[in-house]
């Protein structure tokens, strides 16, 4: 089960650099639209928080099993806060390029 989340991981880096060049190319050759590169950041911000998260899962596991019962809860650090917003802030453009079309 670790080999698999750490190559979902992988994919996940993989995937939010593709996105990457994709809304970078878009912008370049100045052919898109707004609402798609919205969504395209979305994804891209729910793929490295996603990517994240899968790696310090990793050490969350490793630090549960060294220290069974002394702390009732992990910390999160602070690059899994800031991911977990702009996750957040990802599915919110995503939803924003779902719902303004059917609006207009």
């Amino acid at each position: 089960m670790r080999i698999a989340a750490l190559i979902f991981q992988y994919i996940c880096f993989a995937y939010a650099l593709f996105l990457g060049y994709q809304v970078s190319s878009a912008f370049y050759q100045q052919n898109y639209e707004i609402l798609e590169i919205a969504a395209n950041i979305g994804t891209l911000l729910i793929c490295i928080d996603l990517g994240v998260f899968l790696h310090f899962n990793k050490s969350i596991s490793a630090l549960k099993v060294k220290a069974t019962s002394q702390q009732s809860s992990v910390e999160l650090s602070t690059l899994e806060k800031i991911t977990r917003k702009l996750g957040h802030l990802g599915i919110m453009l995503i939803l924003c390029s779902w719902i303004v079309p059917k609006l207009a």
